[in-house]
């Protein structure tokens, strides 16, 4: 059941009408676009989440405004989130006029059960389910959704939305790298994968800027040559880490989890991990080349610094790694200043 979409859907546009009368004593009111986008991971074929419903509460009171996707669609809305990288998004809720003011946001998914009908990831020729720590209801309010078995998506941080009059967007941002664990071996009652809270944030989308680039073949062939010599790599997956202001590697941490960095350690966690992809690029000939890009979307105005390694793969989730499990940043990219609907242009070439 993959079915990942990367256009505006409209159907939902006026199925709510907004409140108020007409006249001058008529609320302002604003439009809200939802998306969902993905910074991936690369080792699974699909991860899979199945959207029941997400439920929009205002914070002035009033009744919950519902999207349920099964009424409305007539089924679920199954959104594979390695297909929503970098500055792609599948939009789930679009053009919707509201008053302007606050609004808690919350998504609800339809736990896996290893179907591929439920949210599930596809790896190593098999299927396997996917859920997320239940969040339970929102604001008080929970959808019915009869025989199923949704949970609230939990987010990283905010969880509320301002509208404003005009167009206002949002994404609900997956980091996978940083919270998809697989629990397939591990001992006790758990399901396959789960996604963590710490993998999932509430994007103000609008004035965000975008980084991409690309990967020189030099330094490819330069940090798998230092790294199998200088760490005993055999295994390799490029990727760039993104972090806050501006930095070099000294400072430059790996994914660590709940168990975080030594307390007298200057190493910062990455905001997003984007996987260095093999894309096709038509030349002016007219011929096709392959080139290693990577892309970073719905990034904040400000100054970051990027991180290239091609030791990514040593790098989990729930524990810090250093140099003595394998993992290191080989290169490092300073300041990369990002402005309001502007893209970035940073290139991982030798830095000599």
């Amino acid at each position: 059941m993959k079915r990942a979409r990367n256009v505006v859907l409209l159907s939902l546009a006026g199925l709510l009408t907004a409140c108020g009368g007409s006249g001058d004593n008529a609320p302002a009111t604003g439009t809200l676009n939802l998306g969902i986008t993905d910074g991936p991971v690369n080792y699974a074929d699909d991860v899979v989440i199945v959207l029941s419903h997400v439920v929009l509460v205002p914070e002035s009171g009033g009744d919950p405004i519902v999207f349920d996707y099964l009424q409305d669609e007539g089924e679920e809305r199954s959104i594979d989130l390695l297909e929503v990288q970098g500055a792609k998004a599948e939009w789930v809720v679009t053009e919707r006029e509201l008053p302007v003011g606050n609004y808690d946001v919350c998504a609800y998914i339809i736990q896996g059960d290893g179907t591929e009908s439920t949210s599930h990831v596809n790896i190593d020729g098999g299927t396997f389910s996917l859920s997320t720590p239940s969040g339970g209801s929102c604001q008080g309010f929970k959808p019915d959704t009869g025989d199923q078995k949704p949970a609230r998506l939990k987010f990283n941080r905010e969880s509320t939305v301002t509208v404003n009059t005009g167009i206002n967007q949002f994404v609900i941002d997956f980091e996978l790298s940083k919270g998809l664990v697989d629990n397939r071996h591990a001992n006790g009652n758990q399901t396959d994968f789960k996604i963590k809270p710490n993998a999932v944030t509430l994007v103000n989308a609008g004035g965000a800027g975008i980084i991409r680039g690309t990967l020189s073949d030099t330094q490819f062939g330069a940090c798998e040559g230092d790294f199998s010599s200088l760490l005993g790599a055999t295994e390799f997956r490029h990727a760039a880490y993104l972090y806050a202001d501006s930095r070099d590697r000294t400072t430059m941490g790996d994914i660590a989890g709940e168990e975080g960095f030594p307390t007298d350690s200057p190493l910062v966690e990455p905001v997003a991990v984007a996987p260095i992809n093999e894309v096709e690029v038509e030349q002016e000939d007219g011929s096709t080349a392959t080139e290693l890009k990577y892309e970073f979307g719905f990034v904040g105005e400000g100054i970051y610094s990027i991180g290239y390694t091609c030791v990514a793969n040593a790098d989990q989730p729930d524990t810090h790694e250093t140099d003595a499990d394998g993992f290191a940043i080989y290169q490092h990219y300073t300041p990369v200043e990002v402005k309001a609907d502007e893209e970035t242009i940073q290139d991982l070439d030798p830095i000599l």
